[in-house]
């Protein structure tokens, strides 16, 4: 099933059409916080869906309809566009209620999400989201609830907590890695959960289990998860983490397909129904 999305946009005052600037970069805005989802989900960091706009009109309110298509040809964006549209629309409707950042939202996302929000008080009345997927939340933003989601960004963007430290592991794909001043091995790692570069300083076992690997494999952007101290500037900002272990999470081509999980003679010979039977009255050896 395709993916799409409806926008509706109403201007405030007399008339109800927003001018050019305000409909373009509400569009434009509601896009690029999809793409910055995306490439948070994504463990290259990369995009690789380009929104289409498949119906407009031109009656009041004015509706954009979009559908998620491949920016190459022949490739499978299905569930890659099922992921970035239920993240966004979850991520705005947790920005709607508090000021909690939502999984896979970036401070770039973030930003957008904000001006989002503050364009329907300054210019346009109303901004209504719709999504083909039923299980999907709708959001209908008027000024009101445009002005408590704006401040909760702002909240989310700015906690007021202390900064902290605790033992935990980060996880997501390498971008660089060198020396610091120190001589420290450095690593910056995109973390797979908001995007974000994230630097990691290793130590003991995580800087020999880093040098065993092929620099080629780190290129190839391998996943893995760094073990230790991590250091967060505020709730949930994560600044730093001390890595002392490093765990390679397989590749893809090497991860068991349905052929080597299936076993053709699982119930020796019987039907199912008979092995399940004996199996409930304890007859298997």
């Amino acid at each position: 099933m395709s993916t799409r999305i409806t926008l509706s946009i109403k201007a405030r005052g007399d008339t109800d059409s927003p001018t050019v600037e305000d409909l373009l970069d509400q569009l434009r805005d509601y896009f690029d916080i999809l793409k910055g989802v995306e490439e948070a989900l994504a463990e290259d960091g990369t995009s690789a869906i380009q929104w289409r706009i498949v119906n407009a009109t031109k009656n009041s309110p004015i509706q954009v309809t979009a559908e998620a298509s491949a920016k190459t040809f022949a490739v499978d964006v299905a569930r890659r566009a099922e992921l970035t549209t239920r993240y966004t629309a979850t991520g705005l409707q947790l920005l709607r209620l508090r000021g909690e950042r939502p999984p896979y939202f970036n401070d770039k996302v973030m930003l957008k999400a904000e001006r989002f929000f503050e364009r329907v008080t300054n210019g346009l009345d109303e901004t209504k989201i719709a999504y083909a997927d039923d299980h999907l939340p709708d959001l209908d933003i008027t000024p009101r609830i445009a002005r408590e989601a704006a401040a909760n960004v702002r909240s989310a963007l700015k906690p007021p907590d202390k900064p902290y430290k605790e033992i935990g592991s980060v996880e997501g794909t390498p971008r660089t890695i060198g020396r610091d001043g120190h001589r420290r091995l450095v690593m910056w790692l995109r973390e797979r959960l908001t995007g974000e570069d994230v630097k990691c300083i290793l130590t003991g076992e995580a800087e020999e289990e880093l040098g065993e690997h092929q620099i080629k494999e780190v290129w190839q952007s391998r996943r893995l998860r760094v073990f230790g101290t991590l250091h967060f500037k505020g709730r949930g900002k994560l600044n730093q983490v001390d890595g002392t272990q490093i765990k390679f999470f397989r590749d893809r081509s090497d991860l068991p397909d349905v052929e080597d999980i299936l076993d053709e003679d699982f119930t020796g010979g019987l039907s199912s129904e008979e092995y399940l039977k004996r199996l409930r009255d304890g007859e298997l050896s």
